[in-house]
C-alpha cells in the first residue's frame, strides 16, 4: 500500500494552482461584466479589496475598520466581515466559497478584468441573462387606463 502511494505521488505531484471548474468560470465572468471598477480598492501586494454583494460599508471604511480594529459590538463585527472580501487574482478569496474552495468568482472575476486569466469561448457563448420565453409577447395594456 505504502509503495502504491509513492508510486502515485511520483507520478501526479502536489498541486501547485488551484483548478477553475466551468461552474467556477461562468460566474466569475458574469461577475467581472456587472462589477463597477471603482469600487475596487488595492491593498497590498496581489490583494485587492472587493464589495460583496449585500455591502453595508464602502471598501475605504472597511479597510479604515480593518486597520483600527475598533468595533463596538460582535454584531458590528459580523456587518463588517460581510461587507467586503480580501481577494487575491486566482489565489485567495475570505469570502465563505472561496476560504473552503481556494477558488471563487471574486478571484477568477478579478483575474479577468486584469487580463490575467482568460475565458475560455464555450463560456462566452452562454447567456449571461434570462433567456426570452417561447412564443408571442404579451400585448401592453396602456399605462394610464382612465
Amino acid at each position: 500500500m505504502l509503495g502504491d502511494w509513492s508510486k502515485h505521488c511520483e507520478t501526479n505531484p502536489f498541486s501547485v494552482s488551484t483548478s477553475i471548474t466551468p461552474d467556477c468560470e461562468l460566474a466569475g465572468y458574469k461577475w467581472s461584466t456587472t462589477i463597477d471598477r471603482n469600487s475596487i480598492l488595492y491593498w497590498y501586494d496581489d490583494f485587492y479589496v472587493v464589495p460583496s454583494s449585500n455591502a453595508h460599508k464602502t471598501p475605504s471604511t472597511w479597510l479604515d475598520l480593518y486597520r483600527s480594529r475598533q468595533w463596538l459590538t460582535f454584531n458590528d463585527f459580523l456587518i463588517w466581515q460581510q461587507s467586503c472580501w480580501l481577494v487575491a487574482p486566482l489565489k485567495s478569496c475570505s469570502c465563505p466559497i472561496g476560504m473552503k474552495q481556494y477558488s471563487c468568482k471574486h478571484s477568477v472575476g478579478l483575474a479577468i478584468l486584469f487580463n490575467l486569466y482568460q475565458v475560455s469561448d464555450k463560456t462566452r457563448i452562454q447567456p449571461l441573462g434570462k433567456r426570452k420565453t417561447k412564443g408571442r409577447p404579451k400585448k401592453v395594456s396602456t399605462a394610464l387606463k382612465l
